[in-house]
């Protein structure tokens, strides 16, 4: 089962940032990312939607992130609930290798690299301490199952010099990064309360466990439609710590987009029905497509359909 055979994928995440500036350069260096809309949120700030420099003027310049400029914002605390990493899924394995090289190439500082069975992944922060990750699937085919048919993951060395050897020399000089296909294929959070946050997700958003032998640890990895993971939750510093506040550095909210609308209305009635006054909301701003819910750490999610 890959990312585009589910009902929902995680669109673009929004972050709330301090230097504006800095930020635009650091995407638009290593990420081949620019601004393709710039608007004001309803207090006034801006909020720069980016999406890849080489799609610029195609149908398929869409952003990949957006950005809103905060300059009072707060710094979280160590301990709070927010973003752990947004993910961003390549195409396939000789696009992982091309854009290891590219990055490594412009001086990039990797926080690791690691092999997940049903992932290999690299991983890095921006400028404002916003963790990132680079993956590739590998076939659904080959995930390996327990005797439950729960997905087995684990993370163990990449194997760096087995994904050079998809690359050619001339590939270490690419200069764009990220290869026409590139999306947000996951998001991960710091939570307070795994169990807690586990019941929302599955009870509220009809996302399910897909593997349980790491919840012992603090994380759990949830889905729909049997891929590996479109959300996971770990309480690994966040333990009984602070629910996110949001007027702090990093994320504003994240997106669900919800491509079948019998599921979409599913969603709808199930957070309804935990916050009435939500459909009050909706009905006075005409809203039929998307809306705004928060998980139990206070963590903004906009659902809408396509």
């Amino acid at each position: 089962m890959d990312v585009y055979s589910s009902k929902i994928r995680i669109g673009p995440p929004l972050l709330l940032v301090k230097d504006i500036d800095r930020e635009l350069r650091f995407y638009g260096e290593y990420f081949d990312l620019q601004p393709i809309r710039k608007h004001q949120n309803h207090r006034g700030g801006f909020i720069y939607d980016l999406g890849f420099r080489h799609l610029s003027g195609s149908s398929e310049s869409l952003p990949l992130i957006s950005l809103q400029h905060s300059p009072d914002a707060k710094i979280p605390s160590p301990r709070s609930a927010g973003l752990f990493h947004f993910a961003i899924l390549l195409p396939d394995r000789g696009d992982l290798a091309a854009t290891y090289l590219a990055l490594k190439g412009s001086g990039i500082r990797f926080d690791g690299f690691a092999d997940h069975l049903v992932t290999e992944s690299l991983y890095l922060r921006d400028p404002e301490n916003n963790g990132i990750e680079i993956y590739r699937d590998r076939p659904s085919e080959d995930w390996s199952r327990d005797n439950k048919g729960r997905l087995v993951m684990d993370s163990l060395p990449l194997d760096l010099q087995s994904l050079l050897s998809e690359t050619n020399k001339g590939e270490s000089n690419n200069k764009i990064p990220f290869p026409k296909g590139g999306i947000i294929g996951h998001i991960h959070l710091r939570v307070t309360n795994l169990e807690r946050s586990i019941r929302f997700y599955h009870e509220k958003l009809g996302l399910d466990v897909t593997t349980a032998d790491w919840i012992s640890m603090g994380i759990a990895f949830l889905s729909e439609g049997g891929y590996h993971h479109h959300v996971a939750i770990n309480t690994l510093y966040s333990l009984d710590g602070d629910v996110h506040q949001e007027d702090v550095i990093g994320l504003k909210n994240f997106t669900i987009i919800v491509s079948d609308a019998s599921f979409y209305k599913s969603i709808k009635s199930n957070i309804i029905m935990n916050d009435p006054t939500l459909g009050n909301q909706m009905v006075q701003n005409g809203a039929t497509n998307k809306f705004t819910t928060m998980d139990p750490d206070g963590i903004q999610i906009v659902i809408r359909t396509k």
